[in-house]
This record gives C-alpha cells, structure tokens and sequence, in this order.
C-alpha cells in the first residue's frame, strides 16, 4: 500500500459483492497492514491489535474499530483506538492517514477521538474541560481537581457519537455530530419541550458540534418488556404521544422512511449474509411492493426513529422520547412499524425477552386501529431487515460466531412479518 487521493463524495456505491470484500479486509488479517502504515506515518508501531467492531453503511463504505497497543519512538506503549474506513472523504482532518491498495480501495485511518468528521469529539473525550463545562469543576485547582467519569454509549464512526459523563452520581449525556448538525437538533429539542414532550434538557457548552443534556427522567421501556413484556403499559399511550408531536415540526425536512430505503438495507444484510442474498433479494422486494402499493395514510408530525431504546417509563406514562433527530414530516404507520419491527427481534438480541410473543400481539392489535395492517406489517419487516446486519456489531469475543444464528433469526423475522402483511392485503 501507498500514499494515495481518497475518492469524492459522489464515488458510485460499490456493488454487494464489492462492499463484502470490503468487510472481508477490515475484519481479517488485511487490516495488519493498513495498521502498520498509518502508525508508521505517525512515527510509531504496533505490537499487538485486535478488531472491536465493523460499523457499515450500505452504498457508503464500512469503518472497523481496532484496539492496538502502540509503541512510541521512546519505547512507551500505550492502547489506543484505530480506525480504518472504506468510506469516501475529501478533506481528512490532519492527524488522519490516506491508504490505496493494490486494487484501488481507498482507506482512510484515524486515531480515536480524531474522527475526520466529528470536530467535537476530542473535546467531549476530554474529562477536563466536559467536567468544567458540565459540572463546574476546577480541574487543578486546590479546591477541586476531580473530573467525571466518562464512558462512550455509542460511536458509529463518521457519524455521531454519544458519551455519558457522570460526576458524583450525576449523569448527564453528550451528543457529538457532524459540522453543523448540533444546532439543528437543538431546535428539534426545544420545539418538543415547547409542545410538552419529554425530550431531554439541554445544556450550553462551549464546543462546535456537541450537544450536551441532562438525563430524562425514567426507565428504558425495554426494561419493562423484559421483565413483564410492559403489561400495564396502554399500547394507545405511544399513539397518543406520536400525535402530540408539535406540528411545526412539518416543516422540518422530511427523511425517507426505513421501510422506503429498504433495498439500500438489503444490501448490507447481504453483505454480512451473502449465502442469502438470493432470500435477501426477494423479501426486499416484497416490502418495496407493499411501500409502494399499500396507503400509508397522512402526513403527520413523526419521530422518525421510535422504538423501545428511545422511549423511558415512569410507572405507566413515557416520560422520555430520545435521538430526536428524525423529527419531521412522515407516517403514523411508520413510527409505529418502527417500534414493531424492534419489538419482533428483541428475542434474538436476549433470550430473557420471553414475553415479547404476547407483547407483540398486543400492541399489533391496538396500532391495526390507528393504521393500515398491512402497511404496519410491511413497513416493520422493512425495519426488521434494516436490524440484520447489525447483529454482527454484537459478536463476542468468547462466542464469535453466535451473531449469525442471530442475524438469521431476525432475517426469519421480517420474512414473517412481509408474509402477514401480504396476507392481510388479500
């Protein structure tokens, strides 16, 4: 490999045989290289590495996530994060390292936290100044020198990144996006808190692209579907909720529903499943039918990513609505087919999810009177197929090869719901 030119931002998506020899050489021995270059340009090496994660975006490259044990040039080790990234980047922010291979895949690779595309993320991985900003601490001074623990939640590379702070059994919660996207979504939040919706609080903090919060109050809704399969929650409460949504926020943009992106989706299944492609292929098309030819009623106000994970309980009312970013223009039908299509494959995420089978009947019965049932149906094996690829993002270490049985379940899953729909159709 060599110094190269990384690729525009309108390179033409690679095909699914492509994006999986791309997965191929970031999940496998291939990316030694890569490694060993990029920390050679930065005047150190590697002595040892393993792979943490693959994040992939169908038609837009895959990034893995490495943890390595670098040596300096003064012979101190220290581990750090290295990414690798297939995704096309004009301007790398300096500290990143540009590779071409042989067969004129670009790579991309940057220490964490110095993604290319998150400005914000070294200050928001800095205990220091989040501490200042957060929680008024004097770091270094006599009085106080303590910071806050921090912890990433998440981090989808190029993308966005969130990260708990908590000092003293405060927590507050810290959103790093791409340049500009921060003050969007700080709109999305107060238009929420204006109308009455529990979105979380903010808080102002002296970094480009970061938004910080409080916590909202209350308990993940998945909790109560593990425990009892949220029996005393009224399926009617999150109607109620999605048609409180302010309608100011029809004129925000609108984004493509998951259901109507489906075959973009359908190629990353098929690239962590290519012995399914041909099963991948059909049921993407059964849902893009049932898009296109099943009424998915009105435009509403929608949340645009409703499911279990972004909703908090408190006794039997939800008193959070998180990731808000999605909020604008959309379908009743979809916000409610995205919970549905979470609901359906929480089974194959955790065995203890037992109660998801009555769970699952009883909020299908209780949406099918707000909405179309076949474009529910449809529209959640849209979501459900959307959930395959990411089930290798859970592989672990002491059972590598689990993720899939558990992304062949959850391809099962939104065949089962295709099929529903299909037949409640006719």
């Amino acid at each position: 490999m060599t110094s190269c030119s990384v690729a525009g931002p309108n390179a033409p998506s690679p095909e699914p045989g492509a994006e999986t020899a791309q997965l191929r050489l970031l999940e496998g021995v291939g990316a030694a290289e890569p490694l060993r270059l990029a920390l050679e340009t930065l005047g150190c090496r590697a002595s040892t590495w393993s792979l943490v994660q693959v994040h992939h975006r169908p038609g837009a490259g895959a990034t893995g996530i490495y943890q390595v044990d670098v040596v300096a040039s003064d012979d101190r080790v220290t581990t750090e994060f290295l990414c690798i990234s297939t995704a096309a980047l004009t301007a790398p922010a300096d500290g990143t390292v540009k590779l071409t291979g042989a067969d004129g895949l670009a790579l991309t690779v940057w220490r964490h936290p110095h993604d290319p595309l998150l400005p914000g993320l070294p200050w928001a991985c800095d205990s220091a100044k989040v501490g200042a900003a957060l929680f008024g601490l004097r770091t270094g001074s006599k009085t106080d020198s303590a910071v806050p623990e921090l912890a990433t939640v998440s981090y989808r590379p190029l993308r966005r990144a969130v990260l708990t702070a908590e000092y003293l059994g405060e927590r507050r919660y810290l959103k790093v996006l791409r340049h500009g996207q921060a003050g969007r979504l700080a709109e999305r939040h107060l238009l929420l808190t204006r109308a009455g919706i529990p979105a979380p609080e903010l808080i102002e903090v002296p970094a480009p692209d970061v938004l910080a919060m409080h916590r909202a109050p209350g308990a993940p809704l998945a909790e109560r579907l593990m425990r009892d399969g949220a029996q005393s929650m009224q399926p009617g409460a999150l109607i109620d909720l999605l048609q409180k949504l302010p309608p100011e926020s029809m004129r925000l943009p609108e984004r493509p529903a998951w259901a109507a992106r489906v075959r973009d989706y359908a190629m990353g299944a098929a690239a962590v499943l290519p012995e399914e492609q041909a099963r991948i292929t059909a049921l993407a098309d059964k849902v893009h039918h049932l898009v296109a030819t099943v009424d998915a009623g009105p435009k509403v106000p929608s949340h645009g990513d409703f499911y279990e994970a972004n909703l908090l309980v408190t006794g039997d009312s939800i008193s959070g609505l998180l990731d808000v970013d999605a909020l604008g223009p959309g379908h009743l039908v979809d916000d409610l087919a995205c919970f549905i299509g979470h609901l359906a494959v929480l089974p194959s995420l955790d065995s203890r999810y037992i109660h998801i089978p009555a769970a699952l009947d009883r909020f299908l019965a209780a949406f099918d009177r707000a909405v179309e049932p076949s474009a529910l149906r449809g529209r959640a094996a849209g979501v459900a197929l959307t959930l395959v690829a990411g089930a290798k993002h859970r592989a672990s270490p002491a059972d590598p090869d689990a993720w899939h049985a558990d992304a062949l379940r959850r391809l099962t899953i939104a065949e089962s719901l295709a099929d529903a729909a299909l037949a409640r159709r006719s």
